[in-house]
């Protein structure tokens, strides 16, 4: 079944020195949290008359001569963090499958969404795992018509995973990576783009190791954009009733040694309140 297959490790060529995406820190400390940074939160237009402010610099050609205070700083109330659960079991999964919720339970800290999906006319339970966000409860329930897009791949010395979650009609209810080695995917967050700007150094060349925070710049046509640091959490105004909640655990560029760049991010559609 789609569901249950194993992604099979893939061989990899280490260089010396290789590391993994959790020991990419200068210090040689293990990093789960995401680096320093900062964001910068937009208001409802209707109360603002649509006028924005996005804190940090343009992306620079070279070391700025002083950097945004947001670079040097972390929200410890971070959490990009999700589980998707096949059949209530955690592992490695592929799936693409339309479902319909069956109930939104909040317990703490923690919302879990299960569902029940379809798999070529065999049911399958799958429940998303997701932070509660300040913001408000996440704005679907039971009895909504869905598509799950989700992954956890194994590579042996590092995981990728990602999570979207659309209605019926492909309105965006969630997606994130947690994490993703690599660049961020063309349209996994659409409506939303996401443009990562190096506002905290420049960028070195293969090998140069010198971890640094990325801005990532979220814009959503028509309302005013909003800048997260890596370590940091923004709210992007959708209308009156909706909000979609960001956290940006890790946004970094200068990595070693599997990529360049690494992201923990997630955005979730939610309802203030």
């Amino acid at each position: 079944m789609k569901y249950a297959a194993l992604i099979a490790p893939v061989v990899l060529l280490l260089l010396p020195g290789a590391c993994g995406p959790g020991d990419a820190s200068t210090d040689g400390s293990t990093d789960t949290t995401g680096m320093s940074g900062g964001l910068t939160e937009t208001t409802d237009p209707s109360e603002s008359g649509g006028a924005t402010e996005v804190t940090g610099s343009t992306a620079p050609t070279g070391e700025p001569d002083e950097l945004p205070a947001a670079c040097g700083e972390s929200d410890p109330a971070v959490s990009a963090s999700f589980e998707v659960l096949v059949d209530g079991q955690p592992g490695y999964y592929s799936l693409v499958l339309p479902c319909v919720v069956d109930v939104v339970v909040t317990d703490g800290s923690t919302s879990d969404t299960l569902l029940t999906c379809d798999d070529n006319g065999s049911p399958v339970a799958v429940t998303v795992r997701l932070p509660v966000s300040p913001e408000g409860a996440v704005a679907w329930g039971t009895g909504d018509a869905v598509t799950l897009d989700a992954k956890r791949e194994n590579f042996d010395v590092y995981e990728n995973s990602h999570l979207e979650l659309r209605g019926a009609d492909a309105t965006l209810l969630a997606a994130g990576y947690l994490p993703n080695i690599g660049a961020l995917v063309p349209g996994r967050f659409a409506p939303i783009t996401v443009e990562p700007v190096a506002a905290c150094g420049a960028i070195k060349g293969f090998m140069e190791s010198d971890v640094t925070s990325y801005r990532l710049d979220f814009q959503l046509e028509g309302m005013p954009p909003v800048s997260v640091f890596s370590g940091h959490r923004g709210v992007l105004v959708i209308d009156a009733d909706e909000r979609f909640a960001i956290d940006v655990q890790r946004a970094r560029y200068n990595d070693c040694c599997h990529a360049d760049e690494s992201f923990e991010l997630l955005v979730r559609r939610v309802k203030p309140g």
